[in-house]
């Protein structure tokens, strides 16, 4: 069918694959769970759409009481505005003379925000601003222990300071991501490495105040520690964002969320009693955290993706009840980057498609 919207209302298991999948109940769950945390702890909630890269989840996740979004690039951000949402971090640092200029086109039209690390970005930041007759609002990056981004705890009050004296520019406070515990399996390491790198975010917001600056926003965590987090009084927002879709990685964290994210496949050959082929391969999903398992089916592993295939084995024996054209269910083992991938998101309720909504955000990594 050349019109996607040809499909509404179908079964699943009419509509052509291999497919990428959501499921609507799983996914109005996860964002309900969530959002009752965060009313329960007092807390705000800005989901991360780099996850998803589509305005349609984003704007359930507003609905369900988030006060922005966060996103990744200035393209994903434009996506989120075009959609009309007016509230957006870009959890980044924006440079160069063609982003910035894009940036300010942005705050001409939302409330957008900005995290910052070096002097001279922010001094280009406030030229721009000045030229585009804007005031983009800034945070502060600081570097909490994931060592990619963001100033030493010690140098942020430097940085701060200058900020606040940004003319064309609104310090609003500090963020910091601790990316490098938010999805360990072991809990105990989990937790220990977030109390200590949000400890570090939450004095050194104390740091700035202490300085006779305000500092109003306080944004850190995931989906991994968003639990944590919340327990800090210094933090004022969370930037979680798996938790809507989930993947197999997030899974097996148990933390109560369930997975809404699939990619549909048929069986496309059975070459051996204990090898089953699928249409889903390297261009369906993203094998960077581990081969997608099966949904629903543990006696069938994946091994191995090629381009268009996906290579599964039997464990305990043959299998006999796949033939080719029969239907299955990749669970994504990273769902932000198996996403990236494709153009839709089918949404599917108890077995129909209800909706097809477009991932504005694919491929905006500019």
């Amino acid at each position: 069918m050349s019109d996607p919207t040809e499909y509404i209302d179908m079964p699943r298991d009419e509509i052509d694959t291999p497919v990428l999948l959501v499921d609507l109940a799983a996914l109005e769950y996860n964002i309900a769970k969530l959002a009752e945390h965060f009313r329960q702890a007092g807390k705000n909630l800005r989901p991360h759409t780099k996850s998803h890269k589509t305005p349609a989840i984003a704007q359930l996740q507003l609905a369900a009481g988030a006060q922005g979004i966060t996103c990744a690039k200035v393209g994903e951000a434009e996506a989120m505005a075009d959609a009309g949402i007016q509230d957006i971090l870009i959890a980044n640092e924006v440079i160069g003379r063609r982003k910035i200029e894009r940036l300010m086109a942005l705050a001409a039209r939302c409330d957008i925000m900005v995290a910052v690390d070096h002097p001279q970005n922010l001094a280009d930041l406030d030229e721009a601003a000045k030229t585009y007759k804007v005031r983009p609002r800034v945070l502060v990056e600081v570097n909490i222990g994931h060592n990619r981004c963001g100033v030493p705890p010690a140098a942020v009050v430097e940085l701060a300071r200058a900020a606040d004296k940004a003319e064309n520019l609104r310090f609003c406070g500090i963020m910091g991501y601790e990316g490098h515990i938010v999805d360990l399996e072991d809990k105990t390491a989990r937790e220990a490495g977030a109390h200590e790198c949000i400890q570090r975010l939450v004095d050194a917001r104390a740091d700035i105040e202490g300085a006779g600056l305000e500092c109003s926003i306080c944004s850190a965590s995931g989906t991994g520690d968003y639990y944590i987090s919340t327990t800090f009084d210094g933090i004022t927002e969370v930037q979680a964002g798996s938790y809507a879709l989930m993947d197999a990685a997030y899974g097996k964290l148990d933390l109560g969320f369930k997975n809404a994210l699939s990619v549909l496949t048929t069986v496309t050959s059975r070459p051996a009693p204990d090898q089953v082929i699928t249409d889903a391969g390297l261009k369906s999903l993203t094998p960077e955290h581990g081969l997608p398992p099966v949904k629903d089916r543990p006696d069938l592993e994946c091994h191995a993706l090629s381009e268009e295939h996906g290579r599964l084995r039997s464990i305990g024996g043959p299998c006999t009840d796949l033939q080719p054209c029969d239907l299955l269910e990749f669970i994504p083992g990273h769902g932000c980057t198996t996403i990236n991938l494709h153009d839709n998101l089918y949404a599917i309720r108890d077995g129909r498609l209800e909706a097809i909504w477009p991932i504005a955000g694919r491929g905006k990594v500019r």
